[in-house]
């Protein structure tokens, strides 16, 4: 076609002397730039019809439009200082439905009481929030710090990262998993890689993220981490086989991801490599996060120390000196210094996500149109003061002393789920990892504590977090002091 001949572009032409515009339309693939250009079109037009003929998100409270009535500004501020402008939510709208303007568009906050409601609504999807957007313990992991008799200055952050990686290198797949530098490196580093790329996309509009994310570094990183992640887990897989299946003693995730039922997927690669991948990253973050702000918590309230070391002296262990199940069940002092780190330090802000899978009706009323996101707003109501005495100073035994209570010696446990503790979720999609999670926490701080000892740098103050919309990070770079009690 050397010639396009139509009377509106003609036309359009004259008037506007457009001849380089012209000589583009004159070459062989105009046409088809054009075609996909109306389709396009088409396709936007169809989604704005579709959006004026469905009910809107319509809220009574919109956190910031007191101050703002720039959604762009209101999400800039829920971006940067998502603590702050959740607790002034909390505190307005206690006890009712609200919305924050994020850089996903508006979340639509709900109160606790709407939870026993809403935890198992046939149209609310935990996998719909999210999608734009063991007691074997091996003792010399945590010597990590080898043999100092003298103060040294630590980074705890990486050290940290790297230990929680091969204990649940362990778990979630093997021994030998356990033992591949390679792969512990690889998987600790795609936990820090994806929550780098969460950040780095939250930056730009959603609808051009996937564009976006094949120009970010973070995407090579991720690529490679892959990987070395699929070469780790066919060596896994393979290993399996020539053991004719055989169970790791005890079993990893992986022997009960290939076993039983789940049979047929014993030799899928991609099948297994997606799992692992998975559970590397919403298995790791949580418990190393954890770890990291009781350490900081520790040195910045060392009075605790030495009462925590004495419940270890004491606890019971197995016959040659082991920390066992009886021994994680009578450590009730660490568990509330735990749970009091996790109270005011969680890694999520916000808890019991939630995307309408269909449009739905609220207990108060609300039309949540589909698509809509909720959420809980975890942070403001554990420093909520009708639940938590002084709920903003930090209490290491705050839980011990409520397990006292009669009747309530099994509450308030590190992985309780409540209405009040919702640092793991609610409802059928609570964190179902909390368990193995609370195991690795106690484990890894208890040899800690008996093989070193802490404090913080003198002229410090505790370590400050990184919040970043509704996540919560450690200070990477923050230096403690160390040393062996051994020597």
């Amino acid at each position: 076609m050397s010639q396009i001949d139509v009377p509106i572009l003609r036309e359009w032409l004259r008037a506007h002397n457009a001849e380089a515009f012209r000589s583009w339309l004159e070459q062989p693939r105009a046409w088809i730039v054009l075609l996909a250009a109306a389709g396009l079109l088409l396709a936007v037009v169809t989604q704005v019809v579709a959006a004026i003929g469905r009910r809107k998100l319509r809220l009574k409270h919109i956190v910031l439009s007191d101050e703002t009535s720039s959604p762009k500004a209101r999400a800039l501020q829920y971006c940067y200082r998502p603590r702050e402008v959740m607790l002034k939510g909390y505190k307005q709208f206690r006890d009712t439905v609200y919305g924050m303007d994020t850089r996903d568009g508006v979340k639509v906050v709900i109160p606790p009481s709407f939870l026993d409601n809403l935890k198992s609504h046939p149209h609310l999807s935990f996998k719909q929030s999210i999608d734009n957007s063991i007691m074997a313990f091996h003792r010399q992991r945590t010597n990590k710090y080898g043999e100092t008799q003298d103060w040294t200055k630590v980074k705890v952050h990486d050290s940290i990262l790297k230990i929680t990686g091969t204990n649940n290198a362990r778990v979630f797949q093997s021994t030998a998993a356990s033992l591949d530098d390679e792969w512990i490196t690889a998987s600790t580093g795609y936990v820090i890689s994806t929550f780098d790329c969460i950040r780095a996309l939250k930056e730009w509009p959603p609808f051009l993220r996937p564009l976006i994310f094949r120009l970010i570094p973070q995407r090579a990183a991720i690529a490679e981490q892959w990987r070395i992640g699929r070469k780790r887990v066919k060596q896994t897989v393979s290993e399996r086989q020539q053991k004719g299946g055989d169970l790791e003693d005890p079993p990893s995730v992986l022997d009960l991801l290939s076993d039983g039922k789940n049979a047929q997927y014993a030799a899928d690669l991609e099948t297994q490599l997606l799992y692992q991948m998975t559970l590397v990253a919403v298995g790791t973050v949580t418990t190393f996060s954890s770890i990291i702000q009781a350490i900081y918590d520790l040195v910045a309230y060392p009075v605790y120390i030495q009462e925590i070391r004495d419940e270890l002296a004491s606890v019971p262990r197995s016959s040659d000196g082991l920390f066992n199940k009886d021994s994680i069940s009578a450590m009730k002092k660490l568990d509330s210094f735990i749970k009091e780190s996790q109270r005011l330090s969680a890694p999520d802000l916000s808890t019991f996500q939630r995307g309408a899978t269909a449009d739905l009706t609220l207990p108060d009323g609300t039309f949540i149109p589909k698509g809509t996101k909720l959420e809980v707003n975890t942070a403001s109501i554990h420093v909520d003061s009708i639940h938590y005495e002084n709920p903003h100073q930090f209490d290491g035994l705050r839980f011990y002393r409520m397990r006292q209570r009669p009747g309530e010696e099994n509450k308030h446990l590190y992985y309780s789920v409540g209405k009040n503790d919702l640092s793991f979720g609610y409802g059928r999609h609570a964190c179902p990892g909390r368990y193995l999670g609370h195991l690795n926490i106690k484990l890894i701080l208890a040899e800690l504590l008996t093989r070193y000892d802490l404090k913080m740098v003198p002229g410090l103050s505790r370590a400050k977090s990184f919040d970043f919309e509704a996540l919560c990070a450690p200070d990477e770079n923050y230096e403690i002091l160390i040393r062996d009690r051994r020597v």
